[in-house]
Parts: C-alpha cells; sequence; structure tokens
C-alpha cells in the first residue's frame, strides 16, 4: 500500500508539473483513490484495532496527522508569496469581499471548510454559494495557500462522522447507496461529471471512502481466510495489477465513463492485498509515509523552481518537472524527520493519556463495533 500512496501523490505532482498535463491515472482520479485508502485505514483504526478510546482523542490524533506538515507548508508558502509575489493569493485578498476574505483566513489557518471554497465565488462584490467556482468576480479558490489542501478538508469531514457510522453496518451501507443515488441524479442533471461536482463535493464523494471501509471490513478478512500459498499469489499479483494499472490507464482501449469505474474497483479489490503486503514490509511503509508530505509541500516546491528557474531557458520543462519532483521527495522527507515524527510521538502519548482516562471513566467510548478477524 505504502508504494501504491506514494505513486498516487507523485501522479499529482506530475498533474500540475508536467508540460503534457495529466499522465498516468491523472491527478483528479488519484484523488478517488486516496478517498478509497483513506476510508480503508480509517476503518482498519476504529473497527478492529479500535486504537482510540474516545470519540474526542480520534479527533485530536487525526487533526495531529494532518495539521503540524500542513501549517508548516502554509507558513513557509505565505513567506514565499511575500518574497516573490508569484502567487494570486495577494489579488484574492485585496479584492475580495471581507466576508470571503475572512473566510479564507479561517480555513487557511486551521485547514477546516477548504473543500467548500470550491462552492463559493464572488458576484455584484458578496460572497455567494456558486456551481462553478470559476463563475465569479474573483477567483476564491486562489487564496487557499496550498492548492491541493481542499482535498484535506474532505479527509476532515469523513473524520467527523467516521465513528458513528463505520461501526454500524447497516448505517454505512445506508449512507453508501444514498451517496451514489446522488451522484447518478446529478449526472442525470448533466453536471455531476463537471468539476467541481465530479470529485470536490463531499456527500458524493463519500461513497469511496465507505467503499474503503468495506473492503477493510468485508474484504480484508475474506483474503485472510484463504490458504496461505492462495493469500500470497494473490497479494504479489494485486500489487502488481493495480501498479500497472495505475500507470498504463491512459492506454487502456475504453472510453473514460469506462475505465475509471474499472480503476476504482479495482483499487477497492486490492487494498486489502496492498495492506497486508505493507504489514510485511518495512520499506514500503516508510515510502507511503512519504505520500502525505508529498501532496502537501509540493506545489510550493513547483513553485519556488519555476522562480529559480524564470530566467533558464536551456532547461528542458520535462526535465524541470523531473527536478521539481525530485525536490519535492526530498522535501517531503526533511518534513517527515523534522515535523512528522517528533508529531508522531505526541500522538501515540496521548493514545497512552487517553487509554488511562477511559479506564476511569467508561461511557467516554466510541460505539461498541465487533471488531474484524485478523487472519495469518
Amino acid at each position: 500500500m505504502g508504494v501504491l500512496r506514494t505513486l498516487l501523490a507523485l501522479v499529482v505532482v506530475l498533474d500540475h508539473a508536467w508540460p503534457a498535463g495529466s499522465v498516468f491515472v491523472g491527478g483528479p482520479n488519484a484523488v478517488q483513490c486516496f478517498y478509497i485508502i483513506s476510508g480503508f485505514l480509517i476503518s482498519y483504526v476504529l473497527v478492529e484495532r479500535r486504537s482510540y478510546s474516545s470519540v474526542g482523542a480520534f479527533y485530536v490524533n487525526r487533526y495531529l496527522r494532518l495539521y503540524p506538515i500542513y501549517i508548516v507548508i502554509a507558513s513557509l508558502t505565505l513567506l514565499a508569496v511575500l518574497i516573490t509575489h508569484r502567487s494570486n493569493f495577494l489579488y484574492v485578498c485585496q479584492h475580495a469581499p471581507l466576508p470571503a476574505v475572512c473566510v479564507l483566513i479561517f480555513t487557511n489557518l486551521l485547514l477546516l471548510g477548504q473543500d467548500w471554497i470550491m462552492f463559493l465565488g464572488v458576484q455584484d462584490h458578496s460572497l455567494v454559494f456558486t456551481a462553478n467556482f470559476r463563475d465569479s468576480e474573483v477567483y476564491l479558490f486562489e487564496g487557499q495557500l496550498i492548492h491541493p489542501s481542499w482535498t484535506l478538508g474532505l479527509e476532515l469531514t469523513f473524520y467527523l462522522i467516521a465513528p458513528f457510522v463505520l461501526t454500524r453496518r447497516p448505517l454505512l451501507c445506508a449512507l453508501l447507496v444514498g451517496s451514489l443515488g446522488l451522484r447518478a441524479l446529478f449526472i442525470a442533471r448533466g453536471f455531476g461529471l463537471r468539476d467541481p461536482w465530479s470529485y470536490r463535493f463531499f456527500p458524493t464523494e463519500l461513497a469511496l471512502f465507505l467503499a474503503g471501509a468495506l473492503a477493510h471490513q468485508i474484504l480484508l478478512p475474506a483474503y485472510q481466510r484463504l490458504a496461505a500459498p492462495i493469500r500470497e499469489r494473490l497479494i504479489k499479483g494485486g500489487m502488481l495489477a493495480i501498479l500497472a494499472l495505475v500507470v498504463g490507464y491512459a492506454l487502456l482501449p475504453l472510453a473514460e465513463i469506462y475505465r475509471k469505474p474499472l480503476l476504482l474497483g479495482c483499487v477497492v479489490s486490492v487494498i486489502p492485498l496492498a495492506f497486508m503486503f505493507q504489514l510485511r514490509h518495512r520499506v514500503d511503509s516508510w515510502i507511503g509515509d512519504l505520500s502525505y508530505p508529498i501532496y502537501i509541500c509540493h506545489t510550493l516546491v513547483l513553485d519556488l523552481t519555476h522562480f529559480a528557474l524564470r530566467h533558464t531557458s536551456a532547461l528542458d520543462s520535462r526535465l524541470g518537472a523531473l527536478v521539481c519532483i525530485a525536490l519535492t521527495i526530498g522535501a517531503a522527507a526533511l518534513l517527515n524527520h523534522y515535523v512528522a515524527e517528533p508529531v508522531e510521538k505526541l500522538r501515540k502519548a496521548l493514545k497512552m493519556r487517553d487509554r488511562e482516562a477511559d479506564r476511569r471513566d467508561p461511557l467516554q467510548t466510541l460505539p461498541a463495533a465487533r471488531p474484524a478477524t485478523v487472519q495469518d
């Protein structure tokens, strides 16, 4: 799973850096694959491991997983904007109405609600909801310090409901059906495949998170019950197949309307196998830990690289993209070492303290659930 997560993060980087545009599965598809993976992992920690003894502890720990690296990169991005003036951020702050500026300050500072910026605009110098974020006098999304961080808003929304949904299978399935039905309705109305409704609207993207959760709760135990030789062949074959699909997606002789469901269905099917692979290979886990910092820091690296090379015409644009990728991976490793690892120690300490508190106050525990069986 680690290699897959980091490969998907690099697909997003390439989507923003490569002059020819989308490569491999493309940025939007990679983001939706991440939703599935997130649903799987959150179901694992809530339902199987029961890593958090209270809802509050779950919220705090998940926020600590995302926020420290985010705020470091957001701060560095703001500093880079003030020095280089290479962003439309200052223009948005100067020309947007006060309510819009307040919303941008709140979302940039706290991370919450960044996805809803994609459904806001400015008309007649007033903040309004809009079905197209480009139908606006001022593009508010350009006021986000880290443009891809809108996906973290969807993540946080999923975290808010996860403790109450993932432990209740009937509710989970009902929400899955409702989310799929809403997407079908939007497509039938003619806008469901258009940005921002195609992959930025949480109620329709919820189906992907929940599909990942069901992959953990149903498929993982089924795979684990298989005979060891069969299971090992499935793990190796599944990993090779999903990596080949991510890389060779554009070569499939199918229309996008068929390719995309195939991709997402394969991810749901293979994620449990990739997870079992990660549990046995520490290197795979270490590679996977690079995915989040790569995703968050790559736009800053791209902007700084373009600024540094703005007077250099000798560097081929494709080579420049590869330079950006290399620098992004290096920056991600530094972020993990100096930010994520110290915070991880704090998160573990908070988990231990929460468990001790839970022994004294058992009424604060998460909703009861039957944990999945782990067999090997």
